[in-house]
């Protein structure tokens, strides 16, 4: 968790990076005890948050970021199983100069559906097993929206996509702006929000009875009416989600713990990408062709929609 003083001129440099333990195993525990760099603190969630059930859980975390935030501070949410992230200034830039029109934005994430989506529309992903189309999330109980595919069960995507990265990093950077006002659950992997926005919403979290993801994502795109983005000259790589059952994960991580320390590569991807004009008008579709095979196109009733009505 990293939050970006606004309100210094020097943003750059003043930050924070906050580590919470919610570990299950102690062993995790006692490795967070060992992390030790200016900025960086490890905080312990509140009780309340230890006994907490569903849909309940992580309350305290947004309690404590509604509370500490300032107006003009930046909050950037990161899961711990980010395993690559490059060129995160293209994504705080385009925040910064955007004048609050987006509720959320977010890097292209390798490995979450959404992105996907957005992936497709640009070219990176051209194989119509792997096609997301983006849909507005179902109601999936009192507490909670339904995911737009079934990616997050899918361990051939996992491969798929982290495969095609470690081939071929720079092909994620394709420039472009992506943007929709469509109520989808977006997994929250890593995103970034404006301070003004985090203490009204993490704030009112406490009084909903409704599932983190989904109500950050979903439920608030529906209330505020608000359009999110997607800014793809920055990329982060998710490595798997729970029932993403990846193949020889500690030689997959290994990979990409040499790609994350390779200088050469961040320098290069910088000089590449970093300070280029963000492109708004990239398509926000894959082609029809693809669309017509996409991964969700059985989770939904009626006709696969062309990209005018994404």
């Amino acid at each position: 968790m990293r939050l970006c003083r606004g309100d210094d001129r020097r943003w750059h440099a003043a930050w924070q990076a906050h580590v919470w333990d919610y570990c299950r195993v102690d062993a995790d525990r006692q490795y967070l005890k060992t992390l030790s760099a200016p900025g960086l603190r490890v905080i312990t969630p509140p009780e309340s948050d230890k006994v907490a059930k569903f849909p309940n859980k992580w309350k305290g975390y947004y309690a404590y970021y509604a509370a500490a935030l300032k107006e003009a501070d930046w909050l950037i949410k990161c899961d711990d199983d980010i395993v690559f992230l490059s060129n995160i200034d293209a994504l705080l830039r385009y925040a910064r100069t955007d004048g609050g029109r987006h509720h959320l934005y977010y890097p292209s994430i390798v490995n979450n559906d959404v992105a996907a989506s957005f992936q497709a529309a640009d070219g990176v992903i051209d194989d119509p097993e792997y096609v997301v189309r983006l849909l507005p999330s179902r109601p999936e109980g009192k507490y909670s929206r339904s995911p737009v595919s079934d990616w997050f069960n899918c361990t051939a995507c996992a491969e798929y996509i982290l495969g095609r990265f470690l081939a071929e990093p720079s092909r994620f950077f394709t420039g472009c702006v992506h943007e929709w006002t469509l109520p989808a659950r977006v997994p929250i992997n890593l995103f970034l929000m404006r301070g003004a926005a985090v203490r009204t919403h993490f704030g009112q979290y406490q009084n909903e009875a409704f599932v983190d993801e989904p109500y950050l994502t979903a439920l608030l795109t529906e209330r505020t009416r608000m359009p999110s983005a997607m800014v793809t000259d920055a990329v982060a790589v998710h490595f798997s989600f729970a029932f993403q059952h990846v193949p020889k994960p500690a030689e997959l991580l290994a990979q990409f713990r040499m790609l994350a320390r390779n200088t050469r590569l961040h320098e290069q991807l910088s000089r590449a990408y970093g300070d280029r004009q963000p492109n708004r008008s990239c398509r926000s579709a894959a082609p029809l062709a693809l669309l017509r095979q996409a991964r969700n196109r059985k989770r939904v009733k009626g006709d696969v929609s062309t990209s005018s009505e994404l």
